[in-house]
């Protein structure tokens, strides 16, 4: 069910926080400019989950729609109308991860399957009109002479990837490297190769590769660099003291090289890396940091994109308590940290200004309401943009609050002035609640 508000002319209330605001009390929620809500729409109200909670993160913008996954379908939101463009049955597709990426021509690719057999199936979608380009089965990638098992296919934990014009699916066991327009094998995984990739992942024109060349454990882990063409571009070994492997966890640029990764004595820290050389500086530890993990979400070691808190100018943007903070990728040094008081809190970075200014989501508290904040790179200072109207209170969580009020990790987005809201973690209390909210900016 689509439930569509359209909000008169932008303006309305002005706002002031009744405490002072801390680390940066100069900037004051006084506009009077007020986002719109453009559409909201909920789960059915018979909705249960398959898997027990199931997992609907995939979401992709367009020129003109929102397409997200909800279950068992692809339903794409025309961002002018607020109305449903169309849905796309896309069965099994709960357990299972979609490709990030969009392809030249709009094409992404989902996985379809279940938490006892694994995700099997792979189709490739056109976001600009909702048909299967094509779907077929993939082959199991281990032993031929087993039966084969779950871990011959893709897992909860993997992402297909899309890099020009080829679809990359990785196993626990090795990738599959089709063509994106048909659907043809160029590769597919030899169980008995010295050497397989176990994820992929692609962040602008760089494909990633996380492989595993140590037949016995994981003493033999690497990530790879490719470009469109297949090519490697740069291999990076992780280290291995005495006993102890670093294991990689997401990768936050690749222009500088910045990984999350688990080392010695289980620290969680962030790298930048010379793959050339092999060095490697700690720009970030989080073990002892208060804050959001920038690849907390993703779930699972292995090779997730965690690019969304890479700001430019050499500046890594990370959640702090309340507030956020930022550190150079060169030296490591924290360059500012901004915090509200205990009343207010801001979520991780949702999504970059037209100069490049890191935005995050305000949240709403009793007296206050909900706002966009630009945040300044180079100081930290935060500056209101546009509130929220008040929330709808019937799109409230039955025994709990609504998507404006406390968002998920990782489901807010900015993307050309839309600002949206999105439950992906979806569970058994969750029959019509709002699955996404959007709201627009006008003037």
């Amino acid at each position: 069910m689509l439930v569509v508000a359209l909000i008169g002319a932008a303006g309305g209330g002005v706002y002031y926080f009744r405490n002072e605001l801390g680390l940066f009390g100069d900037s004051r929620l006084d506009i009077d400019r007020e986002l719109q809500y453009v559409l909201q729409e909920r789960f059915a109200p018979n909705y249960r989950p398959k898997e027990g909670n199931d997992q609907l993160g995939a979401r992709w913008w367009t020129e003109k729609y929102l397409v997200r996954a909800m279950p068992d379908e692809l339903v794409a939101y025309d961002l002018a109308t607020g109305r449903t463009a169309y849905k796309l049955a896309m069965p099994d597709n709960r357990y299972c991860n979609a490709s990030r990426q969009l392809s030249g021509k709009g094409y992404v690719a989902v996985l379809q399957g279940t938490r006892r057999d694994g995700c099997r199936r792979v189709s490739v979608v056109d976001l600009a009109n909702g048909k299967v380009v094509w779907s077929k089965a993939l082959a199991p990638s281990g032993d031929p002479r087993l039966k084969p098992g779950p871990l011959d296919f893709p897992q909860y934990d993997h992402h297909p990837a899309i890099l020009g014009d080829r679809l990359y699916v990785p196993t626990s066991r090795g990738g599959h490297i089709l063509n994106l327009a048909s659907g043809a094998v160029i590769h597919h995984p030899d169980p008995k190769a010295g050497c397989f990739t176990s994820h992929f992942d692609a962040i602008g024109t760089t494909g990633l590769a996380y492989r595993n060349c140590s037949r016995s454990g994981d003493r033999g882990r690497q990530l790879l660099g490719f470009d469109a063409a297949g090519k490697t571009l740069w291999q990076y070994k992780l280290p291995v003291h005495g006993k102890r492997t670093t294991f990689l966890m997401g990768v936050l640029s690749v222009d500088p090289l910045l990984i999350r990764v688990i080392g010695v004595a289980a620290q969680k820290e962030i790298w930048r890396v010379d793959p050339r050389t092999g060095k490697h500086q700690v720009v970030v530890n989080l073990t002892s940091r208060s804050g959001l993990d920038p690849c907390e979400l993703a779930g699972g070691a292995g090779l997730h994109d965690c690019s969304r808190h890479v700001v430019s100018g050499g500046t890594l943007v990370l959640p702090q308590r309340n507030g956020i903070a930022a550190y150079h990728v060169g030296s490591g040094k924290q360059l500012w940290r901004s915090e509200w008081d205990s009343e207010h809190k801001v979520t991780e970075p949702v999504g970059l200004d037209p100069q490049g200014q890191p935005l995050v989501y305000l949240l709403p508290t009793k007296d206050d309401p909900g706002a966009l904040v630009r945040v300044d790179r180079a100081t930290g200072a935060m500056t209101a943009t546009a509130t929220l109207p008040e929330a709808n209170k019937a799109l409230t969580r039955p025994g709990g609050s609504g998507l404006t009020q406390h968002p998920e990790p990782g489901g807010v987005d900015w993307h050309d002035g839309h600002l949206a809201f999105f439950r992906t973690q979806a569970g058994s209390r969750d029959a019509g609640y709002a699955a996404t909210i959007v709201l627009a900016q006008r003037g």
